[in-house]
């Protein structure tokens, strides 16, 4: 994401229902993987990985991360305790979401089996020694997280430290996380920022950020174009799929379709009768679908640390889609039942 200079957090404090500015700085390192436990026994260290750096006031754990609903710390005391332990030089805290190939919490600790740092708010402080960019570093404790696709794994750090092991400008910081006054205006707030900030900073609200770094991974990467090409690929094979099902399905049918018509019954009632066929695929299609997709949102959460869950707008997005395709299979097919002709049955 780039930087901006220190000097822009002072500034943006000046402006109305402006309460604090928290510097937030990311950058990465190389790291000495641990032994880890594996299912047949120890697994020495497999050398160095580079990882994630995310350096906050240790202070402030509790203002940067959530932490009422136990989701980077279990509460806001244990931000606190765990932001004691950063204020030290040197000192880390690893991210027990971290791929597997960085090891558990424990095995970066090196505690036993079903030891945990952070699982229990009285656990004694525990420290390991690891490395950092091939110097001694120490890591204390543990968050929760989760990787992305940038990073496999995350360490947590205060300025100085960083400063210590990646020779990063003190003067420069990624972001800073405005902190308003409650009842202020935060759109009011964000025109007065941009407003009195230069041209290298931008203020956004939280729901801005989210969709520029949707639309970049989406729309910029080769990772968001692969999901794109992804999905279109499966409605045009699903889409060919179900024609030729149905296709068939009208063909086994034809002389039942030529009685219907003998019989007096109206064109738009046969085109009727097979779009209600393929809206009915689509539904008994779908339910087993999402079924599996809840599996599958789950490995994807706990294998691949990408939190992502499926949401309702999303099912129901599916659903359309799903019956879109299914209905336009059926359009396709529901020419070969108005081919249907009474002769034929004679």
């Amino acid at each position: 994401p780039g930087d901006v200079p220190r000097s822009r957090l002072a500034q943006a404090r000046a402006a109305d229902g402006v309460v604090d500015v928290l510097p937030v700085t990311i950058g990465t390192g190389t790291w000495q993987k641990p032994a880890r436990r594996g299912p047949f026994g120890p697994i020495p260290p497999a050398g160095v990985g580079s990882i994630g750096l995310l350096d906050v006031p240790p202070d402030r754990l509790a203002d940067v991360f959530a932490v009422d609903r136990g989701r980077v710390f279990k509460s806001r005391d244990d931000a606190e305790r765990m932001g004691e332990r950063l204020a030290r030089r040197g000192t880390l805290l690893f991210d027990s979401r971290s791929k597997p190939e960085f090891g558990t919490l424990a095995d970066v600790l090196g505690l036993p089996e079903s030891g945990s740092a952070n699982a229990d708010p009285d656990h004694p402080e525990v420290r390991n020694a690891g490395r950092l960019n091939e110097q001694r570093a120490e890591v204390v404790g543990g968050f929760t997280l989760g990787s992305g696709f940038s990073w496999n794994g995350m360490l947590l750090t205060s300025e100085e430290t960083l400063a210590e092991f990646t020779q990063s400008p003190r003067d420069r910081v990624t972001f800073g996380l405005v902190i308003l006054k409650p009842g202020t205006d935060a759109s009011e707030t964000q025109r007065q920022l941009n407003a009195l900030l230069p041209s290298d900073s931008k203020a956004y609200s939280r729901d801005e950020i989210s969709e520029h770094e949707r639309r970049y991974w989406m729309q910029l990467t080769s990772v968001g174009q692969f999901l794109g090409v992804a999905v279109a690929l499966a409605v045009v094979v699903g889409a060919i799929f179900v024609y030729q099902m149905m296709a068939a399905d009208i063909r086994g049918m034809m002389p039942e379709y030529a009685t219907v018509k003998a019989l007096g019954y109206r064109p738009t009632y046969l085109t009727f009768i097979v779009l209600w066929q393929a809206l009915l695929l689509a539904v008994l299609g779908y339910l087993p679908g999402l079924v599996a997709s809840f599996g599958m949102y789950s490995i994807t959460r706990n294998v691949g640390g990408i939190p992502t869950e499926m949401t309702a707008e999303r099912a129901v997005l599916v659903l359309v889609m799903t019956s879109g395709m299914c209905l336009a299979s059926g359009l396709l097919a529901v020419r070969k039942v108005h081919a249907a002709e009474p002769a034929d049955l004679f």
